[in-house]
């Protein structure tokens, strides 16, 4: 190859690299597909609000059940509320009062899984006195939660179960049996900034009863599954503060009304951080008698 063969080339790759050098930068718009191995993308999922525990012992609102995706993690919880109420029993007005506690403890098994345990002991009294009503019990339940991500959406299903008699189903009462016997799915959307909204659908079961008020007073009533449907609502205050509310619709038969349907509306406040949080909420608000429960709880 003689000199001039080699300047002419010297002189096409230098115009070559020189036309190049002029030609405007191009944006990569799409990933080129990767062949001959798997591309793993890890959805991200971001959690809201703080994790307290519902009244059947699973993280949520106050008796609605949320998606939860933290990490592996143990959570002990207690709550206590004193409610008042009044029924009438064979002609006669009948006013309840009712001590109730609540202790329990959550297990999160990684992001998705959730596992939870608890016991249930309230007192009840009644004035004027009638024996079958004034009683002390202990009921003990279990429960399972499983979240996952739907598109936008995030969704979660479980249960709670309590293994009750017949008896013991008589003597609680329909937001016992509600909390701590139930099948559940709910659905949340975060809807603004600081506010996500949840939609669930939950349905308790029981058994065929016959109630004795004592005093010769009993009442035979087939107690159906219980369906609730609720729409609940979050509001996060930065990160140490949550207001939260839910609206409850319920098709079932009371033990002192015919089939009906009931609304119920609660709300509440939690305080604390990924450690510690203080729960204040209300139930029944639009009731003649609301019911304050107050509770905390620890992660560990």
């Amino acid at each position: 190859m003689n000199i001039k063969n080699i300047a002419g080339r010297l002189i096409i790759c230098s115009s070559l690299m020189f036309t190049c050098a002029q030609l405007p930068a191009q944006v990569l718009e799409k990933v080129p597909e990767t062949r001959g191995r798997d591309v793993v993308v890890e959805e991200s999922v971001e959690q809201t609000g703080l994790r307290g525990m519902t009244m059947s012992g699973t993280s949520g609102l106050v008796t609605l059940p949320t998606p939860d995706f933290a990490e592996q993690g143990i959570n002990i919880f207690y709550k206590s509320n004193d409610s008042k109420s009044s029924i009438v029993a064979g002609g006669t007005r009948v006013d309840l009062e009712k001590d109730e506690e609540f202790v329990g403890i959550r297990a999160k098994i990684n992001k998705n899984l959730e596992l939870s345990a608890g016991q249930l002991s309230y007192d009840r009294s009644s004035n004027p006195l009638m024996t079958g009503l004034n009683f002390s019990k202990d009921h003990y339940s279990f429960g399972m939660k499983y979240s996952a991500p739907i598109d936008d959406k995030q969704m979660c299903m479980g249960f709670t179960f309590a293994p009750m008699s017949a008896e013991e189903l008589n003597l609680a009462d329909i937001e016992q049996i509600e909390n701590l016997r139930n099948v559940y799915m709910t659905i949340s959307e975060k809807i603004a900034d600081k506010f996500t909204g949840y939609m669930s659908l939950n349905s308790a079961f029981t058994k065929k009863q016959e109630i004795d008020f004592g005093n010769g007073i009993t009442r035979k009533i087939n107690r159906k599954d219980i369906l609730v449907g609720a729409l609940g609502l979050d509001y996060q205050f930065g990160d140490y503060a949550t207001f939260f509310s839910e609206l409850r619709i319920g098709n079932y038969r009371d033990i002192f009304k015919d089939e009906s349907v009931r609304y119920r509306l609660h709300a509440g406040m939690r305080f604390g951080n990924d450690a510690f949080q203080l729960e204040v909420m209300g139930l029944n608000l639009t009731e003649e008698l609301p019911v304050l429960v107050i509770g905390g709880s620890l992660d560990f």
